[in-house]
């Protein structure tokens, strides 16, 4: 979704830049978003654009959170989809995740398992509730 710091951007992705793993994948969205379609916005540096754009910090500390052109808030696998469907490669796996739901439906339960297991989850989580004052978790 077009936002005034980024009127060209189609989709907006909500991610944690302190998390490891998230910033890997987002490193490797960004080469491919030839086009710039997509506002990338890391919820630490810019907690206040996320709310503004109606984001619930905690939720989106757990899983992805993309807004879509239409302003419709996916989020989980289904915001995955959204999001790979506008970068080559990963388009064709949005299109047969969303094919064989029965298959979609076991990737997201893979994601949500994922999420709480993944490095840093517990850190995350206390940051979350102004427990701590962040950091990497590499």
């Amino acid at each position: 979704m077009p936002t005034p710091l980024n009127p060209t951007a189609t989709i907006s992705v909500f991610f944690d830049n302190d998390c490891a793993i998230c910033r890997r994948e987002v490193a490797l969205c960004k080469t491919l978003d030839k086009e710039l379609c997509i506002y990338w916005i890391d919820l630490r540096s810019q907690r206040q654009l996320a709310a503004d754009m109606g984001v619930d910090f905690e939720a989106a500390m757990e899983l992805l959170h993309v807004l879509d052109a239409d302003g419709k808030m996916h989020i989980g696998l289904d915001a995955h989809l959204v999001m790979w469907s506008y970068l080559p490669g990963y388009r064709h796996l949005a299109r047969l995740l969303r094919k064989h739901p029965r298959l979609a439906i076991q990737c997201d339960r893979f994601y949500r398992l994922f999420t709480r297991l993944r490095p840093g989850a517990l850190k995350r989580s206390a940051c979350a509730t102004s427990l701590c004052e962040g950091g990497r978790d590499e």
